[in-house]
């Protein structure tokens, strides 16, 4: 019998085409050029996971080989991510607009996986593995899904995205580099990729790097690790190619080996992912991401060929307020507040102009008062936020949900993100006459 990864329904995708760019019998370039496959999953006959296949040439839904971003201007995020009907969780990377609310590329996507280590179970095989995976243990891998799917069927989906730096998008590549073995790799979009078509996948994979361990190295340090463009050019400007190939010293990836190599009901796909955003984040997700796997995530949209659809706004929270933890307990208070209204909002009409404009403007100013306007007096703060909500009011005060009643001339609705912005100034004014006076 030989060892597979295998899809059982608790953890893996069911009834998608997959990509997978995973070594086999080193048949493959350095490149591991993006690639789609198909899979049908089923509960009670898992199948291996797809091996690597070519991408088809003509498709105009296949993702370059190399991309050039800027990483200072460009926008990354990292998600939790579950498809409907179906109870595998996975984590995503990529690049977004915030302005447009529209993910423009995926880099990279990876999942939980079971590893029964039987290549074609019978039904008492599966049934073995699940009865493991809900009361004893089974052995579970991290597999790379591949970046996107050939298949035209728009897949729902439920995501809780995060707004990272490129230096944490860095961080995850490192990550998985470091977990990376010569049966399992992983396909993702990097910088500092040399050709060299002498040497084979499996060569990169096996390959040792420069330096033994970078434990010690901080995110900006990571980055400057692999080079930017020539030197005439703009040196922000970073030309990123799909690869296998190592390009990062390894890490310490304990704590996240731990998680991605078991499997059971204590520690599920929804687990590893939360534990690989965490990793990333240096921050907990909020709390209206489930770690149970049978649970949706917070919010909606659909996947179109491995991508989430532009046609529905994709919606990125920047850095929790448990980053800024240096601040004074008042002003992180205030971030708090403004942070969980932009979760909540979310949830209602999250499709209309008015909740794309209201969750801009929460966002820009949790970003200012978190970044630039972050040693401000309380009562600065007071006065910022007051012209702020003035300046704002016409998008602050918008009832995206309406009623009979507020549509009658003499029944007035304070809007949820106004009552908000009111008890943030009540707070500020309470805690500044109470050190002027206490």
């Amino acid at each position: 019998m030989t060892k597979s990864k295998v899809p059982v329904t608790l953890l893996t995708p069911d009834n998608e085409n997959i990509a997978s760019n995973n070594v086999d019998d080193g048949a493959s370039d350095d490149k591991a050029t993006p690639s789609a496959d198909n899979e049908n999953a089923s509960l009670a006959k898992p199948k291996s996971k797809p091996k690597s296949k070519s991408k088809p040439k003509n498709s105009p839904f296949c993702p370059p080989d190399k991309l050039k971003i800027n990483k200072k201007t460009d926008h990354f995020f990292i998600s939790i991510n579950k498809r409907k009907g179906d109870v595998h969780s996975f984590v995503m990377l990529g690049i977004y607009d915030p302005k447009k609310n529209k993910v423009q590329r995926v880099l990279c996507r990876v999942g939980k996986w079971g590893d029964s280590g039987i290549d074609e179970p019978d039904y008492a095989d599966s049934m073995t593995f699940i009865c493991n995976a809900l009361f004893f243990s089974n052995k579970s891998k991290l597999g790379d899904e591949g970046v996107w799917r050939e298949g035209a069927e728009l897949q729902p989906m439920s995501y809780q995205a995060y707004d990272i730096s490129y230096e944490q998008y860095l961080e995850f590549v490192q990550i998985l580099e470091s977990i990376q073995t010569d049966k399992n790799t992983f396909g993702c979009y990097k910088p500092g990729i040399k050709e060299n078509p002498q040497k084979t996948a499996q060569d990169h994979t096996t390959e040792q790097p420069q330096v033994e361990d970078s434990g010690s190295l901080s995110p900006s340090e990571l980055a400057t690790l692999v080079s930017s463009e020539p030197q005439d050019e703009n040196p922000d400007l970073v030309t990123l190619t799909y690869s296998i190939q190592r390009v990062f010293p390894s890490r310490d990836v304990r704590k996240v080996q731990e998680s991605v190599n078991g499997l059971n009901i204590h520690n599920t796909c929804r687990h590893s992912a939360i534990r690989l955003v965490e990793e990333v984040q240096h921050a907990p997700v909020g709390s209206m991401v489930s770690s149970c796997f049978l649970w949706g995530l917070p919010y909606e949209t659909y996947l179109d060929h491995g991508k989430p659809s532009e046609n529905v706004p994709f919606y990125a929270l920047p850095a929790p307020p448990t980053t800024f933890a240096h601040l004074d307990a008042i002003k992180l208070n205030v971030l708090k507040k403004l942070y969980t209204r932009m979760e909540e909002m979310l949830c209602l009409e999250p499709d209309s102009p008015d909740t794309q404009d209201k969750f801009a403007t929460l966002r820009d100013k949790y970003l200012d008062l978190a970044g630039p306007k972050n040693d401000l007096s309380l009562d600065a703060l007071l006065e910022d936020i007051h012209t702020w909500k003035v300046t704002n009011k016409s998008t602050l005060e918008v009832l995206r949900e309406k009623y009979l009643w507020d549509y009658l001339p003499f029944f007035k609705r304070t809007s949820s993100t106004m009552k908000l912005v009111s008890e943030l100034e009540n707070d500020l004014e309470t805690e500044i006459k109470f050190r002027t006076h206490g």
